[in-house]
């Protein structure tokens, strides 16, 4: 029995302990990834927009392909903002 992270709302993860097969995870794995990317984008741009600045090319791809990554890896959703947020910084020179 393997423990499955389901988010049911961007603020709260519940656990469910069930069995699952392993394609069954990694589809579960993809859905959830592109789901947090989705939001991540939305976030991203209604950031820019009430900034009233247009954001560099390939920044929100790259800054919410971070997000996604480093939360994988383990990182707080705050750990993962501040990381990301940096290398954009840093990467498309702002």
């Amino acid at each position: 029995m393997r423990l499955v992270f389901t988010f049911t709302s961007l603020g709260a993860l519940t656990l469910f302990a069930q069995p699952v097969q392993a394609d069954t995870l990694s589809a579960s794995a993809s859905a959830r990834n592109d789901s947090v990317t989705r939001f991540c984008l939305a976030g991203f741009q209604a950031a820019f927009q009430a900034a009233r600045k247009v954001p560099p090319d390939g920044m929100g791809a790259y800054t919410c392909n971070c997000f996604v990554e480093q939360v994988n890896k383990g990182s707080s959703i705050q750990g993962a903002t501040d990381i990301c947020r940096q290398l954009a910084t840093t990467k498309y020179r702002l």
